[in-house]
This record gives structure tokens, C-alpha cells and sequence, in this order.
């Protein structure tokens, strides 16, 4: 005899309570999810936790965002594009590949490797990263635009990526000096939504 359990109809939260959970949680339709947090999802990164785990992390992230920098973390990262399409932007020492993700398509990125996703508005994906653990980097890089030198290397200790990630991006546009390129004097902007491509 098939034994079945109903899929909770309980409303969705704007973040699974999962770290470190014990017990099975209930199946969420992903669709209600992200309605319910609709209102969440906020540039400059505009992602929230789906799963948010004692291993891993499940974000959902949606266009727009408004990003001008570069991520770096020594672990991979797992795309898979929901809706619509993505560009995402690797860092191949002074050359810069941009690989396009349509919907319904599958990125990985291996370790260290600098890349920008830019995801127009409307877009929906599903980004999976391995947790950090306590002590290790991660860095949020900004170039300059015109002579290609690099501006900034955040480097940190990022605990919780939807909020840390974004206030160091807010901080770096913030600060007039730290914005300033020391090579050529040029500013790095602060970034608009992106725009449909």
C-alpha cells in the first residue's frame, strides 16, 4: 500500500526555517513561494532563500538586479534559469566571456572564478552554493570600466548572502573614495536595474 502525505497548505515564509532542521519540512510550491515574496526581492542582488541549510543554500533570484561588480567564492555554484534569460559574466584575466542562460538551461560555475550574473527584469532562477564555513572568503571584486584595473576586493566573511552581500555592495557605492579608480581616477558607478536584452 503507496502511503501519501498532502503537500502543506500552509502560506509560504520569506525563509524556510532550515538551518540545522531535524525533521522533514513539506513540500512548498515554488510558484506560491515566490508570490508571496514577491515584494522581496530587491536590487542590487534581488535573491532570498528558498532552502537555507546546515550544507548548502537554495536561493531564488529575480530580475532585475543592478550589479556592477564581480563574486568570487572558492566553491561552485549551480544556475538554473526558471524563466526568461540571463547573461552571466566570467572574468578570464583581462577578457570578460558572457555566457547566455535561457530559460530552462543549466550553469555551473567551478571554484574562483569571477562572475557577474545580470539578469534582466522578470527573470527568474535558482542559484544552489555550498555553505561557508566560518572563516572562509568570499569576495565581491569591482573594475574599473575604463583601464580594467581592479577598484576594490571585498573580502569577507559573508554569513548570510542576502543581506551581507548587498550592504557590502551599498557600502562601496556609498564611498566616494572607495569607488575611485587609484590607476586612472575614473569612478565606478552605481549600477541601474538592469534593463531587457
Amino acid at each position: 500500500m503507496r502511503s501519501i502525505i498532502e503537500t502543506s497548505t500552509l502560506s509560504p515564509s520569506p525563509s524556510l526555517e532550515t538551518r540545522g532542521a531535524t525533521k522533514v519540512q513539506p513540500p512548498v510550491n515554488l510558484d506560491n513561494w515566490i508570490e508571496a515574496n514577491r515584494e522581496l526581492f530587491k536590487p542590487p542582488v534581488s535573491n532570498r532563500y528558498l532552502y537555507d541549510g546546515r550544507d548548502f543554500f537554495v536561493m531564488v533570484i529575480k530580475g532585475p538586479n543592478a550589479r556592477n561588480d564581480f563574486h568570487l567564492v572558492d566553491s561552485e555554484e549551480y544556475f538554473y534559469q526558471l524563466k526568461g534569460d540571463i547573461k552571466v559574466r566570467i572574468r578570464e584575466g583581462d577578457r570578460i566571456i558572457d555566457h547566455l542562460v535561457r530559460e530552462g538551461e543549466t550553469f555551473f560555475i567551478p571554484p574562483n572564478v569571477p562572475h557577474a550574473p545580470v539578469r534582466p527584469p522578470d527573470t527568474i532562477g535558482i542559484v544552489v552554493e555550498r555553505r561557508r564555513p566560518a572563516g572562509e572568503h568570499e569576495h565581491v571584486i569591482f573594475y574599473c570600466d575604463k583601464c580594467g584595473a581592479v577598484v576594490e576586493d571585498i573580502d569577507f566573511d559573508c554569513a548570510d548572502i542576502v543581506n551581507h552581500f548587498s550592504q557590502a555592495m551599498l557600502d562601496f557605492w556609498n564611498d566616494d573614495a572607495r569607488r575611485t579608480c587609484k590607476n586612472c581616477g575614473a569612478k565606478v558607478p552605481r549600477p541601474e536595474p538592469v534593463k531587457p536584452f
